[in-house]
């Protein structure tokens, strides 16, 4: 766990610019300025995942995958303050250095093609941030955050891994806007049961772990095992504002695992299981969401696991690609929160 030791997270912030990002980007570059450095770095890559460190230039500096232990993290962040200090930008060649496990196991350096990355203090007229995502005006933005629960019921105090501590975006579609809305209108005051799509996007989000455990499918190398949820709203009286108030109840219970080419590819093993009773509200102006505040809670099993665990001796550090052994099994809590609408760019 690489930013689980707070001297790590202290340095980084102090001496680095940390910057997330998406590995479909870093294999496949976007068009434009930021496309460019993107394909500089994916130039180097070890794997399509990994720490990788670059000069004010764009240029790689340090590809580490995994490291000896976790006093190896301190002298990665003392080594690539070296480099920079003789690299700090394009002016001469940068080679490219590429760890499997820093400082134990080096792999093959990456030779610099000469090509300088002019970096402009923002993005020109034509080009799109590819950090900027693109959504259809009107699509209601949230934040969904989960938490195990201790044997009081209480928010487990360690939220440093992730099956400890989620936090994610949510987005609710314009479209599940307006069936809300209709299934509204055609209830007449009285209870209904909450458009597929809406549900959907709601449980699709509540689970612990990395996006590989997601119990819903839809990631390469898993499966949905069983899908079961029952969601029902009624309008009730709104003392707060003129805007429609949607009381809404439900309960979802999703299963999950690997499928064939899961276990193929790296041997990963796991089941994850979440059953949730949900509470909450809904806010609509007219066929627009204006607010969102849910509260999900139950029980969650989560068992991810690999061949290799069984024998290695080594610490998480050693072994990243490949994540860490987790066993989870008890309470849980979600909340679930939107606020405005974004008014955002229009998909194409």
């Amino acid at each position: 766990m690489v930013f689980a030791n707070p001297e790590v997270v202290r340095r980084v912030n102090q001496e680095f610019i940390p910057v997330a990002l998406k590995a479909a980007m870093v294999n496949n570059p976007p068009s434009g300025i930021e496309g460019d450095l993107y394909a500089e770095i994916g130039r180097s890559k070890p794997a399509p995942q990994g720490i990788c460190t670059v000069n004010s230039d764009g240029k790689v500096l340090t590809w580490a995958l995994s490291f000896n232990d976790d006093r190896s993290i301190l002298k990665f962040l003392d080594h690539v303050g070296q480099r920079y200090k003789e690299n700090p930008d394009a002016e001469k060649p940068v080679t490219a250095e590429r760890f499997m496990r820093f400082p134990g196991r080096q792999l093959s350096d990456v030779k610099d093609v000469a090509r300088r990355i002019p970096v402009p203090s923002q993005h020109e007229d034509r080009d799109r941030c590819p950090a900027a995502p693109v959504l259809e005006s009107g699509t209601l933005v949230g934040t969904i955050i989960g938490r195990p629960l201790d044997e009081d019921g209480k928010p487990l105090a360690d939220t440093v891994r992730q099956e400890h501590y989620m936090e994610a975006r949510l987005e609710i579609s314009v479209l599940s806007q307006k069936q809300l809305a209709r299934a509204v209108r055609e209830a007449g005051g009285e209870r209904f049961r909450l458009p597929t799509e809406l549900t959907r996007t709601l449980v699709s989000g509540a689970f612990l772990g990395q996006l590989d455990v997601n119990p819903t499918g839809g990631v390469p190398g898993s499966e949905s095992k069983s899908k079961e949820w029952d969601f029902h709203g009624q309008r009730v009286a709104n003392a707060e504002g003129t805007a429609t108030r949607i009381r809404i109840d439900g309960h979802s219970s999703v299963e999950g695992g690997p499928d064939a080419r899961g276990r193929r590819t790296d041997g990963r093993d796991w089941e994850h299981r979440v059953t949730l009773d949900w509470h909450g509200f809904i806010e609509l102006e007219g066929q627009q969401m204006t607010k969102l505040v849910v509260l999900a809670s139950g029980d969650e099993r989560l068992r991810w696991g690999n061949a290799r665990f069984n024998f290695l001796k080594e610490p998480d550090a050693a072994h990243l690609m490949a994540g860490h052994p987790i066993d989870l099994d008890g309470g849980v809590r979600y909340g679930l929160f939107a606020g405005d609408p974004r008014p955002g760019a229009k998909s194409k």
